[in-house]
């Protein structure tokens, strides 16, 4: 299993996914770091970002935040399983992007 990471926004009202930055993996570490996630976690949770982590985050990652009433995390994913079921698989990008529904 291939972990990879997206900083995701869910829309306070809706609760629905609004907004989704993918994490490039040379940076997965530093942004963990960020993320508040301990080297012995697994990973494989969804971790609630603030206001000041997201900010940071954008600066690593090299691209502006639609923050709009959103609500962020940061989430796994598997990146091989994504690849092998084609339709979720146009929903992760290879660069930090939003990802507009």
């Amino acid at each position: 299993m291939s972990l990879m990471y997206e900083m995701v926004g869910y829309d306070r009202k809706t609760g629905k996914l609004a907004v989704a930055y993918d994490i490039p993996e040379s940076r997965i570490t530093t942004i963990k770091k960020i993320a508040g996630i301990k080297r012995t976690d697994d990973g494989l949770g969804s971790y609630p970002l603030s206001a000041d982590q997201v900010g940071e985050i954008a600066a690593v990652v090299g691209t502006e935040i639609e923050k709009g009433d959103n609500d962020f995390f940061l989430e796994p994913f598997d990146e091989a399983a994504a690849r092998s079921r084609g339709g979720q698989a146009a929903a992760r990008r290879m660069t930090p992007a939003p990802l507009r529904r």
